[in-house]
C-alpha cells in the first residue's frame, strides 16, 4: 500500500473544513449542558415534560437521520453532494438555536407546544447540516492517517465551543442581563457563530466535494434510491453497528453527567462558582489530549485506544462518586475532574476517526460506500445518546420529587450524584463491551486498503 497513491487535502482546506467542529459543537454543548436546566429553571416546564420531549424527538430522528444520509449520498449538484446542505441549512439551524433558548411569555400549555415545535425543528435542521458535514471527512482525503488528522482538527476546533459554552455560558448570560433575556441574547450569539463556522467549513470542502462527469454517470447508474436496501447495507456492517453502540453509550454517559452538572454543584455541593472552575479544568486537559490523538492511534491503534480510554475514564468518576463531599478536598476533586477530562476525550474523538474505516469496510465487503448513510448513523446515535441522557436526568429527577430553586431532600441529592457519576460509569462499561467486538484492527484495515487500492486502480484502467 503506497502512501503517495492516496488523494490528500491541502492543509489550508483541512483548517477551513475543521471550522465545522465549531459549528457542530456550539449547539451540541449548549443543548447537552444547559437545555434541561433552561427548560426547568428559566422557562418553567416540568421535568417529566422535558424527558418526554427528548424521547419524541429521537423517534423522529430514527427515520430522518438515515434518510438524510441517503439523500446526501444520492445528491448531485453543481455545489457537490454534501456542501449545498451545509451552506443553505446553516442559517436555518442558527435561527432555531436562538428560538430554542428564547422563553416567550406563554400559557403553561403553549410553553409545552412551543418547546416541542422548536426543539423538533432544531433537531431536523441539525440533521440536515451535521450529517453532510461529517460525511465530507472521507471525501476530503483517502489517506487513513490524514483522516485521523482531519478528525483531530475537527475535534480540536470543538474545544472552542466547549470553552464558550461550558466555561463562559453562565458569566455571559449574567453579562447579557441574566434570566430569559440573558439566555436569548446568548442563544443569538451562539447562532451567529454556528452559521458562519459552517459556511467556512463548506468553503474548505469545495475542491473535494465535486460532481464531475464521472460522478454524474455513477449517480445515473445508481439512480435507484431505495431506503430498505440502504438500511440493509448499514445493518450488515458489523463494525459500524459495534461503533454505533460504543459511541452511543459513550455519548449517553457524557450527556447524562452534563445534564445534571449544574444541579450537582447548585444543590449537592452548593457552590455554583465551581461550575466554571471544573469546566475550565476539563477543557484544558481535553485540549492537551488533542495533539496526542494521532500519536497514540499510531502506537496503540484506534480500537485499542478507544477501549482503554473508556476503561480508565471509569476510575475518576468512581472516586468522585464514592467520596461523600469531594469539594472538602478541592485539590483532589479538581485532579479527578482533570484526569477524567483528559482520558475521556479519546473515545469521544475516535468515534468520528473510525467512521471512515467503516465506510471503507462497506465498500470492501459489499461494493458500496454510502458515506452519508454511515455518517448519519453516527450522528443519530450521537443525538440519541444525548437525548436519552437528558431523558434519564429529567425523568429520575422528577421521580424523586425534584423542585427547582429550593433545598433538596437527601433522596434528590443522592439521585443527582448517581446521575452525575453512576450512570456515566454504566455507559462506559457498555461501550467497553461493544468495542470488544469491533473487528477492524490495524492489520485488518491495511488489508482492506490494499484491496480497495487495487480495485480502484483496475477501475481506472477499465475507464
Amino acid at each position: 500500500m503506497e502512501q503517495q497513491t492516496y488523494k490528500r487535502a491541502s492543509f489550508a482546506d483541512v483548517v477551513k473544513y475543521s471550522f465545522g467542529g465549531i459549528g457542530s459543537n456550539m449547539a451540541f454543548y449548549l443543548v447537552m449542558s444547559y437545555l434541561t436546566f433552561f427548560y426547568t429553571d428559566i422557562f418553567g416546564i416540568d421535568t417529566m415534560v422535558v424527558s418526554g420531549l427528548m424521547l419524541v424527538s429521537r423517534f423522529i430522528d430514527a427515520f430522518t437521520d438515515p434518510l438524510m444520509g441517503m439523500i446526501g449520498d444520492h445528491t448531485v449538484s453543481k455545489m457537490g453532494r454534501f456542501r449545498p446542505w451545509i451552506v443553505f441549512g446553516a442559517p436555518v439551524l442558527g435561527v432555531l438555536i436562538f428560538l430554542l433558548f428564547t422563553a416567550p411569555d406563554l400559557s403553561p400549555t403553549m410553553k409545552i407546544v412551543y418547546a416541542y415545535v422548536v426543539y423538533i425543528a432544531y433537531s431536523l435542521a441539525s440533521t440536515v447540516v451535521n450529517i453532510p458535514y461529517h460525511a465530507l471527512t472521507p471525501v476530503m482525503s483517502e489517506d487513513p492517517q490524514q483522516r485521523t488528522t482531519i478528525v483531530t482538527w475537527k475535534q480540536g476546533m470543538g474545544t472552542i465551543p466547549q470553552f464558550v459554552v461550558t466555561v463562559m455560558a453562565i458569566p455571559m448570560v449574567d453579562f447579557f442581563g441574566g434570566g430569559a433575556t440573558g439566555w436569548a441574547i446568548y442563544g443569538a450569539f451562539i447562532a451567529i457563530i454556528t452559521t458562519i463556522s459552517f459556511w467556512i467549513c463548506a468553503w474548505g470542502g469545495k475542491k473535494y466535494d465535486v460532481c464531475d462527469e464521472k460522478t454524474i454517470q455513477q449517480a445515473k447508474q445508481k439512480n435507484n434510491f431505495n431506503f430498505a436496501r440502504d438500511m440493509k447495507l448499514l445493518l450488515k456492517n458489523k463494525p459500524m453497528m459495534m461503533l454505533m453502540i460504543a459511541f452511543g453509550t459513550d455519548v449517553l454517559a457524557n450527556a447524562t453527567c452534563s445534564a445534571v452538572n449544574v444541579y450537582y454543584f447548585k444543590y449537592v455541593i452548593q457552590d455554583m462558582s465551581l461550575v466554571a472552575q471544573v469546566a475550565n479544568v476539563t477543557l484544558w486537559t481535553g485540549i492537551i489530549a488533542i495533539p496526542m490523538l494521532p500519536i497514540l492511534t499510531k502506537w496503540l491503534g484506534k480500537r485499542r485506544l478507544f477501549w482503554w480510554g473508556e476503561a480508565i475514564s471509569i476510575i475518576p468518576l468512581a472516586v468522585l462518586w464514592l467520596v461523600p463531599n469531594p469539594s472538602v478536598n478541592l485539590i483532589m476533586m479538581m485532579s479527578m475532574f482533570a484526569f477524567w477530562g483528559f482520558i475521556s476525550k479519546f473515545p469521544s474523538f475516535l468515534g468520528w476517526a473510525m467512521l471512515p474505516e467503516c465506510s471503507d469496510f462497506a465498500e470492501w465487503k459489499f461494493g458500496q460506500r454510502a458515506d452519508g448513510l454511515m455518517s448519519s448513523s453516527l450522528t443519530f446515535v450521537n443525538k440519541f445518546g444525548m437525548a436519552i441522557g437528558g431523558f434519564i436526568a429529567s425523568f429520575f429527577l422528577g421521580l424523586v420529587g425534584f423542585i427547582p430553586d429550593v433545598p433538596q431532600s437527601e433522596a434528590v441529592c443522592s439521585m443527582i450524584g448517581f446521575l452525575r457519576f453512576g450512570v456515566p460509569i454504566l455507559g462506559y462499561v457498555a461501550s467497553l463491551i461493544s468495542m470488544w467486538f469491533y473487528e477492524i484492527t490495524e492489520d485488518k484495515y491495511k488489508e482492506i486498503r490494499r484491496d480497495l487500492e487495487a480495485r480502484h486502480a483496475q477501475a481506472e484502467k477499465n475507464v
